[in-house]
């Protein structure tokens, strides 16, 4: 027992251990233990431009203002801009003032001076009214004023749900909570005014001075039932790298047994895409078979998403197929690692990621671009200027990455 613990191959084992612990901590609980929420970009869409909304958009912008809030507000001038921004990605929800919100809240003020007016008077005798033509002109025009129950100002909250579902959160809880404060502020103000000049109100009526702001929530790119709470492309993304990963690793060792003079020959780098293609295409299958046949998960169109998952396999198989080739079995952790580091950071918005993991891994890592196109393919439709970026960006990997398979053919192996 002694021998082997004063052995130095067992404090390598343990150095070994701890190497893997460390960069699996660092990755997983160090990444997610370093997120914060902060200046996550909403649209503000003032459709109606009078004096009120400018000043609550201004009073939301002021909140807004610090570089460490939760949300990033940025002006919209047409309401119809923003589906070409939730198909773009440029924002995670929207804040829309309704085109009669000023006009909503000055026939409110009016209503609630006609009813100070006429508690005023209620007991006043009409001659007496009458004979004072400036009383007279303002009971007629508190009658004019509450002739009609006034509608309640509207802002409606949108969530771009599909382009993630922890941001879409955010925003359907914390814009409507601030909408909502923004309602009590008015309430007690006219609640107030109200009291202090002994005005009773019905039912019908409380309910506008109780909430003269009505907040309601839209949700767009909805994420579908079965959608593993929007999760789905990630997973996606693993499968496929695993996927990619065992077939590499398979037919890298299978391949390697046939290698001449120690090097791999063009014919069998040939053989290793053949094949390459060939396990994408099963492991696609695979994955259509138990994701969406077996599991139910949504998939708009099957074809374009059939193509989807060849298109990253085959781009993995690529990168993983490159590394094995120049540095044989000792490139397995390369692969691993860069699957553990990736799966710490590209589940949330990268507004939520530290400057750290930020520029230290989401910046390179080629998983971000694949769950990117998953999203584009699963929840947004028409989404083909954000999926062209990731195309070029993956389909350059893969390029890159073949360039080097070849030239490992000039690479003489010491691998026996």
């Amino acid at each position: 027992m002694w021998k082997v613990i004063s052995s130095k191959m067992f404090w390598l084992y343990a150095v070994a251990v701890f190497a893997v612990l460390a960069i699996f901590s660092f990755a997983q609980i160090g990444a997610r233990n370093s997120v914060e929420l902060k200046q996550l970009p909403v649209a503000v869409v003032n459709a109606s431009g009078d004096q009120q909304s400018k000043k609550i958009v201004s009073q939301l912008k002021d909140k807004f203002s610090d570089s460490d809030a939760q949300l990033k507000l940025i002006n919209v001038k047409k309401e119809s801009s923003l589906k070409q921004g939730f198909t773009d990605k440029k924002y995670y929800g929207a804040l829309v003032i309704d085109k009669d919100f000023d006009k909503s809240l000055t026939s409110q003020q009016n209503y609630l001076k006609g009813l100070v007016i006429q508690s005023k008077t209620k007991d006043m005798p009409e001659q007496a009214i009458a004979a004072n033509d400036q009383l007279k002109a303002q009971v007629q025009a508190a009658k004019s004023m509450t002739q009609t129950l006034p509608s309640q100002a509207k802002i409606r909250v949108i969530a771009n749900q599909g382009m993630n579902s922890q941001a879409s959160s955010v925003v359907t809880t914390a814009l409507p909570k601030i909408s909502n404060t923004l309602s009590d502020g008015m309430s007690q103000k006219m609640q107030g005014a109200l009291k202090e000049n002994n005005v009773t109100l019905s039912t019908a009526q409380w309910q506008v001075i109780n909430d003269p702001i009505k907040v309601s929530t839209q949700i767009k790119n909805k994420l579908p039932n079965k959608s593993v709470s929007g999760m789905a492309p990630m997973l996606l993304v693993v499968l496929s790298w695993l996927s990619s990963l065992i077939a590499s690793i398979l037919l890298w060792r299978e391949h390697k047994k046939h290698a001449e003079n120690g090097r791999f020959s063009l014919s069998t780098i040939n053989s290793q895409m053949v094949t390459g293609i060939v396990m994408s295409v099963v492991a696609s299958l695979t994955i259509y078979f138990f994701a969406h046949t077996l599991f139910g998960v949504p998939v708009p169109d099957t074809g374009s998403f059939l193509l989807l998952l060849m298109f990253n396999i085959f781009i993995f198989y690529l990168l993983q197929t490159c590394i094995l080739n120049w540095a044989g079995f000792a490139g397995w952790p390369i692969l691993i690692l860069i699957m553990l580091l990736s799966m710490g950071v590209v589940s949330y918005p990268k507004e939520m990621l530290s400057p750290f993991f930020l520029n230290g891994i989401y910046s390179w890592t080629p998983l971000r671009f694949a769950i990117d196109l998953f999203t584009n393919n699963l929840y947004i439709s028409r989404s083909s200027a954000t999926s062209a970026t990731d195309y070029i960006v993956l389909s350059s990997i893969g390029v890159v990455a073949l360039v080097l398979i070849y030239l490992s053919s000039l690479l003489k192996r010491k691998e026996k």
